[in-house]
């Protein structure tokens, strides 16, 4: 852990108490230029900490360009506002970009990359140097306001903050703690439980936790309230549009199953794994996976409704990757598998779409299998 970041950390806790995971957790990914999305030497990609689908091949973007074609033609054609939020090193976007320079679309399209890190931003013009009059950079979405838009959430959501919760005892008689960060000696980060910081966490369990199973004691698992926030938010950025997230994540009967007694936290240091969040953090990864049955909810309640939800190599294929894949070399078939088949990309990230205006459009992604009624 970076000494600056480390010591602001302990600071804040010597003069406040014991903080929640969820503010220790922000404060290691997000305090501005010291956490781990913030700071300038943060590595992504396969010589970084990790990688995503964009990584693997520019099919995945390809085919999110075409996701984009199909929509902008549900919502009349016109003026389009894509929004990517958390945009890495850009790849994705030059993917889209680049499969849709010479389409219908690409003159009247405004991308948006909101980005918090002012390195990443940089890397990212010189990659998009191509398309840089159709690009605009923002540091959040305050502010963003359009008629049609998209936005593209692409392993976002698994990064927000979470709240970390513990049973005492067992479901029936038990109660349920809250994890914060204390210190010991003045300097060791140690976990301290303590009641709820706050009643929605309460709500919460209440309303996703399975009602027919009994946990164990010392049950562990996450709350991700800054997701609700978030689908507020960018409700209020479009006055019609689509929100499509992607990620990896379980329908809410799954994600807090019994045996899955200490939750989905990891950590990823130099594509090493593991389960402490204390030892390298503000220089490594933190991600928790993204219960999809609290998203379609809160979605609904802010008036976005889902339109479906299955796994991603599904939606591909669905979509139509296997007319992209037509032609390819076979390293490329090859590296694309890594997007859609079982036991890669393709199983363990979900893709759900969030809409708002009128009807219910029928998107191609979820024709062939999907779960949105299991959530």
């Amino acid at each position: 852990m970076s000494s600056g970041l480390s010591g602001k950390i302990r600071e804040r806790i010597r003069r406040t108490g014991p903080v929640t995971f969820e503010a220790f957790m922000a404060m290691a990914l997000y305090e501005p230029g010291m956490g781990y999305y913030t700071n300038p030497e943060t590595g992504i990609g396969r010589a970084g900490d990790f990688y995503t689908s964009p990584h693997l091949h520019p099919a995945f973007g390809w085919m999110l360009a075409r996701q984009l074609e199909e929509m902008w033609a549900l919502m009349g054609k016109g003026r389009l506002d894509v929004i990517e939020q958390g945009p890495g090193m850009g790849y994705l976007a030059k993917d889209i970009l680049d499969y849709l320079a010479d389409k219908e679309l690409y003159a009247e399209l405004n991308y948006h990359l909101v980005e918090l890190n002012p390195a990443l931003a940089a890397s990212q013009k010189k990659l998009l140097e191509r398309h840089g009059a159709r690009i605009s950079w923002h540091e959040n979405l305050s502010g963003l306001r359009c008629e049609k838009g998209v936005i593209i959430a692409n392993e976002l959501l698994d990064a927000f903050p979470v709240h970390v919760v513990q049973l005492n005892e067992t479901r029936l008689n038990g109660w349920w703690q809250e994890v914060f960060v204390g210190l010991e000696g003045g300097k060791k980060f140690i976990e301290v439980l303590a009641p709820p910081s706050t009643g929605e966490i309460a709500e919460y369990l209440e309303e996703f936790l399975p009602k027919d199973e009994e946990f164990p004691q010392g049950y562990r698992t996450e709350v991700n309230l800054a997701m609700k926030g978030w689908v507020k938010e960018v409700s209020g950025i479009f006055a019609q549009g689509f929100v499509i997230c992607i990620d990896y994540g379980y329908p809410a009967w799954d994600y807090y199953s019994p045996e899955r007694n200490r939750g989905t936290l990891l950590c990823y240091h130099r594509h090493q794994v593991s389960e402490d969040p204390y030892s390298n953090a503000g220089t490594q990864d933190m991600t928790a996976h993204v219960n999809f049955s609290a998203l379609k909810k809160w979605g609904g309640e802010n008036g976005l409704r889902a339109l479906g939800f299955c796994p991603q190599g599904t939606y591909l294929i669905s979509a139509g990757m296997e007319e992209i894949m037509r032609g390819l070399s076979q390293p490329d078939i090859l590296k694309i598998k890594g997007l859609l088949l079982p036991g890669t990309m393709g199983e363990t990230h979900k893709v759900m779409v969030l809409y708002k205006g009128q009807g219910s459009p029928e998107l191609k992604g979820f024709k062939l299998r999907d779960q949105l009624k299991n959530l």
